[in-house]
């Protein structure tokens, strides 16, 4: 069965402990202590996102009043798209993560195939 959420997941296994001839008070304790496990590593990793943007963002700005002073209602647009560049060029590195990740495991794939019909061909 395919969950679409982590509170999705927590229902249905409390619901189906719940379900038994005997349900196990402990046993649901622990599925709760899981979910919660589960939701600190979520809070943790949008933490340290925020984080990253925030020091991305700060760095924007610093380069922006390095380049032009003060940042007045002028410049604000000059910061703004440094603010932004600094954003997207994140996300853009992730993206270029991903496609390099699946580009490896495509080019495994194709050398373990030709791999194993040279040695089916040889036997």
């Amino acid at each position: 069965m395919k969950f679409r959420t982590r509170k999705g997941k927590l229902e249905h296994r409390i619901k189906e402990e719940l379900g038994k001839v005997k349900p196990d008070l402990g046993r649901v304790i622990k599925i709760v202590e899981e979910f919660e496990i589960d939701n600190i590593k979520t809070i943790e990793k949008l933490k340290k996102k925020k984080s990253v943007t925030l020091r991305k963002v700060n760095g924007a700005l610093k380069q922006s009043i390095n380049a032009h002073g003060p940042i007045t209602k002028d410049l604000i647009s000059s910061a703004s798209k440094r603010v932004y560049g600094s954003i997207l060029e994140a996300e853009k590195e992730k993206e270029v993560d991903n496609k390099t990740q699946i580009r490896g495991l495509l080019i495994g794939l194709i050398i373990g195939i030709i791999f194993f019909s040279i040695i089916h061909l040889l036997f």
